[in-house]
């Protein structure tokens, strides 16, 4: 059986870092979703790619993305030059992660873009006013890759059981914060992760490498959700 097909239109294109975008994206009629969904997103159906999206359902109705740049992808270099007003198409969302119904202490793991699904997830966590404690790391290549460090800042201080710790990779000259690896910062401040929730998102060989680490520190298979 075919999947449908929606089309979209572009309402709002903002540069969130240099290689990074957001694109907000109005269905031609409603489309129900739940934070840690993904969208197949594309200009036609025949060739389409997936992105996470990346934030609870809106109000308005809308889609929200935060796309990486790909240099050598032509395909990428057509999605970062569309405008507002450009048509696009997607299948409908599907399943990727959602949150549990009960939780231990949370940790979530987000790294470069995998934020995207993080932020969905904590979003509807405050909706539903949740007193567990939350711990969000965020691991980035540089300091312009953590494109919304100022909303979580904003976010630990509103709220006394989040708390947000930020971990450049690569590029730290300007940085006074931790560097290193995210999931290792992880280790370092929870080397027993018997009585927590993990959430994780990002590059495929950051999270293949986090899940074994965190097994080891006692993390359940049940409770890593990625």
């Amino acid at each position: 059986m075919s999947s449908v097909i929606h089309a979209l239109e572009v309402v709002h294109v903002e540069p969130l870092a240099p290689q990074i975008i957001q694109l907000l994206l109005k269905p031609e009629q409603p489309i129900d979703y739940h934070s840690g969904q993904y969208v197949m997103l594309g200009f036609n159906a025949e060739e389409l790619k997936p992105f996470s999206i990346a934030s609870a359902p809106r109000e308005d109705g809308l889609i929200e993305c935060h796309i990486r740049n790909q240099a050598d992808s032509e395909w990428m270099q057509a999605l970062f030059s569309v405008k507002q007003g450009d048509t696009l198409v997607m299948e409908e969302p599907k399943a990727q992660m959602q949150l549990q119904t009960e939780h231990k202490s949370i940790i979530f793991v987000a790294g470069g873009t995998g934020f995207a699904p993080m932020k969905a997830l904590l979003e509807t966590l405050l909706k539903q006013q949740t007193n567990t404690p939350i711990h969000f790391y965020w691991g980035a290549r540089s300091v312009e890759d953590l494109y919304q460090h100022s909303d979580l800042l904003s976010l630990a201080k509103k709220y006394p059981n989040i708390r947000y710790t930020p971990v450049i990779s690569d590029d730290a000259a300007n940085w006074k914060g931790l560097t290193g690896l995210v999931h290792e910062q992880v280790l370092k401040d929870y080397p027993d992760l018997t009585e927590h929730t993990l959430y994780m998102c990002g590059p495929w060989p950051m999270v293949q490498q986090a899940k074994q680490d965190f097994f080891k520190a006692g993390l359940s298979e049940s409770d890593c959700i990625c």
